[in-house]
């Protein structure tokens, strides 16, 4: 969860930064919270499971291993979105920067 939430700050700031538009915050905001959301409830899950079943389990493991795939894929489709957003802002700053050196 540490993780993805110093994963939002860096993409507060940078979209701060670049100066994103009003639809384009709203993309983030959305992505920011899918993530958020997919890793809170797969928190949620594990410990339930772990309150359930103290030892090994194979069924337990696939369902957690479940629930933290939904958390990878929400992940890589903020990922995307992130992408689509910032890399053509960021391919212009080079190239702005690339024109003065």
């Amino acid at each position: 969860m540490r993780v993805h939430l110093g994963a939002c700050v860096l993409v507060v700031l940078l979209a701060a930064w670049l100066g994103v538009g009003r639809e384009e915050w709203a993309c983030l905001l959305l992505a920011m919270g899918m993530v958020t959301a997919a890793e809170a409830v797969n928190t949620a899950i594990e410990g339930l499971c772990d309150f359930i079943e103290e030892g090994h389990n194979a069924q337990i493991g696939k369902i957690k291993d479940i629930a933290a795939g939904a958390v990878l894929l929400a992940a890589v489709f903020a990922a995307a979105v992130g992408a689509v957003v910032f890399l053509p802002r960021l391919l212009g700053c080079i190239e702005m920067l690339q024109r003065y050196i």
